[in-house]
């Protein structure tokens, strides 16, 4: 060894100098961070937090990802990519598609409450996999339309539903987990049951004590609410 070399071991205490660790990749950083807000939320996701998680230092989780709206945009994205829209069987319609993402961004918003708020924010939303799912979408209503402006202002309509009913049902959910912030029963679930705390509206007394049944179930109003929009759309072509 050269003086040289034998002086900079020294200098390192006789220790090789540590290079980056490669396990922390910006894929690695991005799948913990989506671990984290599945268990409590984006509120709660800090790089402190991805950083202790991984076992490193939160300083080194920029080498990688510049801030945490970057992180929260590539976060929203790789869970689009992992969700991603089939390829259409040859049968089918416009229906079936969005059927069929009806189905696949319901799944995701269970698994991935926060995608709901997320989505809702211009500079997280609409990475490259939402592009493609919103195209899936868009070559599916040219059934109905030429005009692409149109079709994609009904594939937005789609997903604007998609996320309203699933918005409802998540919302509860977490309102579920902090205690005293919540009522086990609505209003609405109380004059369904008979048992109003209001007075009860004119136009709803014929529901009043006919009991809950699947009228607030959040699936049957999926259904039923995509059905009607779509129904819609196809009387107005």
């Amino acid at each position: 060894m050269s003086a040289a070399a034998r002086g900079e071991s020294a200098g390192n205490g006789g220790r090789e100098k540590a290079g980056p660790d490669p396990k922390l990749t910006r894929a690695a950083i991005v799948d913990t961070a989506i671990g984290l807000a599945d268990e409590a939320g984006v509120e709660a996701l800090s790089m402190r937090r991805i950083a202790d998680r991984m076992g490193v230092g939160a300083m080194s989780l920029y080498r990688h990802v510049p801030n945490k709206d970057a992180l929260l945009a590539e976060m929203t994205d790789e869970v689009a990519r992992r969700n991603p829209y089939p390829v259409p069987e040859p049968d089918w319609t416009w229906r079936d598609r969005v059927r069929v993402a009806a189905d696949i961004d319901w799944r995701l918003y269970q698994q991935h409450p926060w995608v709901l708020f997320t989505f809702a924010v211009p500079r997280y939303n609409f990475g490259p996999h939402s592009l493609v799912c919103l195209a899936w979408l868009v070559e599916g209503f040219a059934e109905l339309t030429d005009d692409p402006r149109e079709a994609t202002r009904m594939s937005l309509a789609v997903w604007s539903y998609i996320a309203g009913i699933a918005l409802q049902q998540v919302s509860a959910a977490m309102l579920a987990k902090r205690e005293g912030e919540h009522e086990d029963t609505s209003a609405f679930d109380a004059l369904l049951e008979g048992t109003p705390r209001w007075p009860t509206p004119a136009g709803l007394a014929p529901l009043a004590g006919t009991g809950r049944g699947d009228l607030l179930d959040p699936v049957q109003l999926l259904r039923t609410g995509l059905t009607a929009l779509c129904d819609g759309f196809a009387a107005n072509r």
